[in-house]
């Protein structure tokens, strides 16, 4: 059941914390250009496993390691749930951590960063001649392994992203940065795999060893970007919120009665289930898409790298929808007006191609048709997240208010279990819709039936068209307004004044 809460400062009975306990330092410099920089550049951290796990790596299990689709689908699901339990846990943890010299949060940040890129480097490069079990066991384990750390890093990062500003548009600019950066490191991964490294390999006649060594610049990316955002928001931390000594003293095994509690609040549970559907949606999508560009759309390597390359010139227009948007009208009332877009127009390419309206597979006009629809869907796409990551912050006062706790880990890791869980989920029907298709042992486009593509072109376009026209009902019960907002903003300014 979804519980509404009221904007009324709460008492200090039955174990809540009073808001007094957590006041906000008095004078906090603006944020600069530099500060939303580095920190953003600490989303190179979450974009190389997303590229890597979205893109490549189901696709060199399957096509390359001989792991089937099925197998390899139920362990990035398992992989997924396995690490979720992690998410509330390291939220708790850097809530409720002591704030020192180092601040709450960039402790955690700081010990993730090589075991990280050890383990990203690691799945890619499994022991040879693995059997089927075996190499699903070495997945499964890795995967664990990669998620976790990233989650010892990225939850408390993305809680840093709440406090590093009170003003509600700004939170769309610190939002907006850590997306946008976001994209630019999948991006370089995309466009150096496509237009470096696998032709290299390809070459060199070894395509599968150009899959590991993009597990190793993956890895070698992600490092620079974390430690970037470490260095680059040290300056910020005697500015961010503290929080109260009873707080401190919370026992680390409430985390999940926490993130229970958290999911209780209305605004929580709309960001929550609207979050489930639109990463499962994600999750999908990501995994079907190298199917679709190189066995329907017969694609070459470079050409897939020119389809990558255009979401980059997404980036620009959609940092100004999010913020214009959110400037302009409410964040509820952007974020559904994004989607909208969006769902129209991803599957407009696929249909056409599948039905003979567009030039033939593998040539320079398919190529411009699939670029133009990508580039005007990741627009939107993109613009959507922004609005929806600026959303976190202003939830977080409002369960300030609500209980008398700061929780921005324990509400990024709720977020961040939703992610994990429906992209697991969206993994594993993208293995069933592979195998439904019959793509199983495919290595070329001549391969491919008609019945083949249609079935899965039809998924891929029109079928994931439902998960969003759902998100968008979810996201339409959001009550979270600016004008609520200030009320918000108001009681916990009256409360830090008493």
């Amino acid at each position: 059941m979804v519980v509404d809460q009221s904007v009324q400062a709460p008492s200090t009975t039955d174990g809540a914390l009073s808001l007094t306990d957590n006041s906000r330092a008095a004078t906090t410099p603006p944020l600069t250009r530099w500060h939303n920089t580095a920190y953003g550049l600490g989303q190179f951290a979450w974009a190389s496993k997303d590229v890597c796990f979205h893109y490549f790596l189901f696709f060199f299990y399957t096509q390359y390691l001989g792991l089937s689709a099925s197998l390899a689908g139920l362990a990035a699901m398992l992989a997924l749930v396995a690490d979720g339990i992690s998410d509330p846990l390291i939220g708790s943890l850097s809530d409720n951590f002591r704030s020192g010299r180092w601040g709450r949060r960039h402790p955690f940040m700081l010990v993730a960063m090589l075991p990280y890129a050890g383990a990203l480097i690691g799945i890619f490069n499994p022991p040879d001649d693995l059997t089927q079990g075996q190499l699903f066991a070495w997945y499964l384990v890795l995967a664990i392994m990669v998620r976790t750390l990233l989650t010892l890093f990225t939850v408390p990062h993305m809680a840093l992203g709440a406090e590093l500003t009170e003003d509600y548009a700004e939170r769309t600019t610190v939002a907006t940065y850590r997306n946008s950066l976001g994209y630019v490191g999948g991006l370089i991964i995309q466009v150096c795999a496509w237009f470096l490294i696998i032709p290299a390999a390809t070459t060199a006649g070894d395509v599968a060893d150009g899959y590991r060594n993009i597990g190793v610049f993956s890895a070698a990316l992600a490092l620079f970007g974390m430690l970037a955002a470490w260095v680059g928001t040290r300056s910020r931390i005697p500015y961010l919120v503290q929080t109260s000594a009873a707080q401190q003293e919370r026992a680390w095994y409430m985390a999940f009665s926490e993130i229970i509690g958290v999911l209780r609040h209305h605004s929580v549970a709309i960001l929550f289930f609207a979050s489930l559907l639109v990463v499962t949606r994600l999750g999908v999508s990501n995994t079907l898409l190298l199917h679709i560009n190189t066995f329907i759309y017969g694609f070459s390597s470079e050409q897939n790298g020119v389809f990558m390359l255009v979401i980059f010139f997404s980036i620009f227009p959609a940092f100004w929808l999010a913020t214009a948007g959110t400037r302009r009208f409410d964040k509820r009332r952007s974020i559904m007006g994004m989607m909208w877009l969006e769902m129209l127009i991803a599957p407009v390419a696929i249909m056409a191609f599948l039905y003979g309206l567009t030039p033939p597979a593998g040539s320079i006009g398919l190529v411009a048709i699939a670029c133009t629809c990508i580039w005007l869907h990741q627009t939107f796409y993109i613009a959507g997240i922004n609005v929806a990551g600026a959303m976190l912050p202003d939830v977080a006062d409002e369960l300030e208010v609500a209980t008398g706790l700061r929780q921005e880990g324990v509400l990024n890791s709720a977020m961040m279990l939703t992610q994990k869980v429906s992209f697991g989920l969206g993994s594993l029907i993208a293995g069933l819709f592979i195998d439904f298709a019959g793509f199983e042992g495919v290595t070329e486009a001549s391969q491919v039936t008609e019945d083949m593509a249609l079935r899965l072109g039809w998924l891929y376009g029109p079928g994931l068209m439902l998960f969003t026209l759902t998100a968008i009902f979810v996201y339409s019960r959001y009550r979270l307004t600016r004008d609520r907002y200030r009320e918000i903003r108001t009681h916990l300014s009256q409360a830090e004044a008493t």
